[in-house]
């Protein structure tokens, strides 16, 4: 090496550089640089190397644990749905319970809580469809009973209108003028009237057991509805009514009994409601494409709107007090109902208190009956 106290000019050299000792230390020096930056690298790839090798272990550990993670969420959910599913059926079973549809059975053969409320759904679907069938057989026999029994009332009824009958025409003797408003009042009237309430509960119990006869042909509904008013006349002569009538010929398929009986029921109403020498009373019938329209309208007292409604159930009366006071048993509007039902038409009503009430109902053509002519007026 070169000494640092020897003088270079006493050597030779001007510098330091130009010395031999000075090169070879100065590439001595290098090439220790050189290694040592070597080994630096060695070691920074293998602690990379190191560090890389831990940090995939630890990502593959982590994916792992995802993956059983996401397994064990999915085996929850499956588990969970599994418990849940007898549940749901118990669910929809209830639903259908809430409409009417009873006996339905859960099919579930676990032992456990769920199992347990199965089972007693099943007891109780069977319970109440088995109670159901019961009261249904309960209601027809008492329908049957009742329509037996206002049958046998109705029978007596007939004779004692004739005998009536036969006394005011005086064929078994002469009678005082009280002796005839008597009978008139007592036996003709109240055995009209009785007679009247029997045959609409008769026919009302015909109809819930679908046993009230419909004998339908193609016949003229003009003379139906002529006829219908005919025998309304005199009751409305003698409350000082007017009736008027517009209707045509036209040959339709129904039974003129039955829907001539809906026509009168609909008439003797309006009279109920209309004060005696200034009511009005119009039946029209309107012919369309598909069916046939009868309307009776009045001038009455009409009908609130709040009652419209159930005016065509059973024994529903609107004004009890004017009921009772001309007779009426609340069967009447259903009775027409149900006819109108059995002639798939509808019945309907439109009413301002104060101001009157119309009630329709429909007769639907059959198709045979649309390219056929109407009659001629008679």
């Amino acid at each position: 090496m070169i000494d640092s106290k020897t003088p270079l000019k006493s050597k030779g050299f001007d510098r330091y550089e130009d010395a031999p000792e000075f090169n070879s230390a100065k590439n001595e020096m290098s090439g220790e640089k050189d290694i040592l930056f070597y080994n630096i690298d060695e070691l920074l790839n293998a602690w990379n190397t190191e560090l890389t090798s831990q940090g995939s272990e630890e990502q593959i550990i982590v994916q792992v644990l995802l993956v059983a993670d996401i397994a064990v969420f999915f085996l929850v959910l499956f588990v969970i749905r599994q418990s849940l599913l007898p549940l749901d059926s118990i669910s929809k079973a209830l639903s259908r319970v809430k409409v009417g549809v009873y006996g339905e059975k859960i099919e579930y053969s676990g032992t456990d809580e769920v199992g347990q409320l199965v089972a007693n759904f099943n007891i109780m679907s069977n319970t109440i469809k088995e109670k159901e069938e019961e009261a249904k057989k309960t209601d027809v026999a008492k329908d049957e009973f009742l329509a037996m029994i206002t049958y046998e009332l109705k029978t007596p009824l007939v004779p004692i209108q004739g005998y009536s009958n036969i006394l005011l025409n005086e064929h078994l003797g002469k009678l005082t003028d009280k002796q005839k408003e008597r009978i008139s009042i007592i036996i003709k009237s109240s055995s009209e009237t009785l007679l009247s309430i029997i045959s609409d509960l008769l026919d009302a119990q015909k109809l819930d057991l679908g046993q009230l006869r419909m004998t339908k042909q193609n016949t003229d509904i003009k003379n139906t509805i002529t006829k219908a008013i005919e025998t309304m006349k005199p009751e409305a002569e003698s409350h000082k009514i007017e009736i008027t009538s517009q209707a045509e010929s036209m040959i339709l398929n129904h039974d003129s009994e039955r829907i001539g009986q809906v026509i009168t029921n609909l008439m003797k109403n309006s009279i109920i409601a209309m004060e005696p020498n200034l009511g009005k009373m119009d039946v029209i019938m309107e012919n369309y494409p598909n069916e046939v329209k009868i309307s009776v309208k009045d001038t009455g007292i009409g009908i609130p709107n709040d009652k419209q409604k159930d005016l065509f159930k059973k024994f529903y009366q609107v004004d009890v007090s004017l009921t009772r006071k001309r007779g009426g048993s609340g069967l009447g509007l259903a009775i027409c109902k149900g006819i109108i039902d059995n002639h798939l038409g509808k019945i309907t009503v439109h009413s301002i208190p104060n101001q009157g009430a119309t009630f329709s109902f429909t007769i639907p053509k059959e198709e045979s009956d649309n390219t056929k002519t109407p009659l001629k007026s008679a």
